[in-house]
């Protein structure tokens, strides 16, 4: 077992790799009179490989990334190098990264515990709208929940509202009601494709907008991991039950996720230089929201956070466990504390990949105190996380492209949002199966390592 995590360390890989391309150095300056030819190209492709690796090394990326990564490069000498680029070329948008969002505060909120709640509350506040509605999903696709979505958008334009409507490129993908569009944007809608996917090298696939927000009126926001689909309503069940969640949030935040949105939509900084809302909601606030410009992640960083800090419990929904040692450390460290420290996955997953990886990382926490929980009545979509008296709930997955590649935002609260999340995840737990840690054999822990290096890849 130590002899394998070693082999798997990123001590011994990096060893491994220097030693390689010394042999490399070695066997062109020994033959390179005999087989120049050979010897050019096998040059050029590890000139390549350095160029890519450099770059790479240079990024600000965590360990585990880089890791997964250099190995492919080394491994695959041209290919893993022509991958990496095409994989990174370009930034996601033109906008530069914004600063930490300021505080902020609600008057009251109102907690969903499914998606079809969720959307119905949604398109009845676009049909009172006034002034303005502003969506970004990550996923609008054709079915019964958009076509009431336009209806009410169609009334709101024919009221004098604005309408402003950002969608990914790759989420919404052959899905889009792109006549409907047209048909909102001949009425003065506005509409924009986040990163839409166009021919290699310039797609900038790794880059999307996850972000799920409603603002309307700029005194009511909707946030949480439901897009505008039908699976989300489980008006159909690809994968079992669907199970999700948000918060509709009104007062002053409303205002600070308005110029989120804008900040995208625009392609410029928000400002916040101007008149800002003060606190004086009820409920006090912590806005997020990340962006592959910014070094690091500010989710990743409040969670981390809030789990060293707790105490008596660490609830955490996701439908995605992928996660650098930073939360994982800290999810292992509550545990050993003496917190109760619960996660909730799927029982039915909708990615077979990314759920042998989910299941790697499980095991391996499992093993460590903490405990997980799979989702019997099919998938769960939700992501937030109540760590004592906290709560975070947004777009987040526990992953690295969550954290590290993708647009996402969210909200930290406390007092009754956290006891009302904490109430949905024992509500969830009533219906899910705990994971017993299995003792596996050789090729088993080989297998799971072999998952969790290349998992910042997928």
């Amino acid at each position: 077992m130590r002899l394998i995590r070693f082999v798997f360390s990123r001590f011994f890989i990096c060893l491994t790799v220097i030693a390689a391309l010394l042999a490399a150095i070695i066997f062109l300056c020994v033959y390179i009179h005999s087989l120049l030819p050979a010897a050019a190209a096998i040059a050029l492709s590890y000139l390549l490989s350095l160029i890519s690796a450099l770059n790479l090394l240079s990024a600000e990326s965590p360990a585990e990334f880089k890791c997964g990564w250099l190995i492919l490069i080394v491994a695959l000498p041209v290919l893993g190098a022509v991958l990496y680029f095409l994989s990174f070329f370009g930034r996601a948008q033109k906008a530069p990264p914004s600063e930490a969002l300021p505080p902020s505060s609600c008057t009251s909120f109102r907690y969903f515990t499914d998606g079809a709640t969720f959307l119905d509350s949604l398109i009845s506040r676009i049909s009172t709208a006034k002034k303005y509605v502003y969506l970004e999903f990550y996923i609008i696709s054709k079915g019964h929940i958009w076509e009431a979505f336009y209806r009410e958008l169609l009334k709101a334009q024919d009221r004098g509202v604005e309408i402003k409507i950002i969608y990914d490129g790759l989420g919404s993908a052959l899905r889009a009601p792109k006549k409907d569009f047209k048909a909102l944007e001949k009425s003065g809608a506005e509409i924009k494709i986040f990163n839409r996917i166009t021919p290699l090298p310039v797609s900038r696939l790794n880059f999307r907008d996850h972000r799920k927000i409603a603002v309307i009126d700029g005194d009511a926001v909707f946030l949480g991991g439901v897009n505008i689909a039908d699976e989300y309503a489980n008006l159909c069940s690809p994968h079992g039950y669907w199970k999700d969640g948000g918060a509709l949030f009104f007062g002053d935040v409303a205002f600070i996720f308005s110029r989120v949105f804008l900040s995208l939509f625009n392609g410029e900084r928000a400002d916040w230089s101007g008149d800002m809302p003060r606190l004086t909601g009820k409920y006090k606030l912590f806005p997020v929201a990340d962006e592959p410009e910014r070094a690091g992640s500010m989710c990743e960083d409040l969670l981390a956070s809030a789990l060293y800090s707790a105490k008596e419990r660490a609830y955490i929904f996701t439908p995605y466990l992928c996660m650098g040692d930073k939360l994982h450390d800290a999810l292992i460290f509550a545990a050993r504390r003496g917190a109760d420290v619960k996660l909730l996955i799927p029982a039915v997953p909708d990615k077979k990949i990314t759920f042998a990886i989910t299941r790697s990382y499980c095991e391996r926490l499992a093993e460590s105190g903490v405990n997980i929980y799979f989702y019997t009545p099919g998938f769960m979509h939700f992501k937030g996380a109540v760590c004592d008296n906290k709560a975070l709930l947004g777009s987040y997955n526990l992953d690295f492209r969550s954290m590290r590649l993708n647009y996402e935002c969210g909200v930290m609260g406390g007092g009754e949002l956290a006891d009302e999340m904490a109430g949905d995840f024992t509500a969830c737990l009533a219906l899910s199966q705990r994971l017993q840690p299995k003792k596996r054999g050789a090729a088993g822990r080989f297998a799971r390592s072999l998952l969790r290096l290349f998992a910042p890849l997928v």
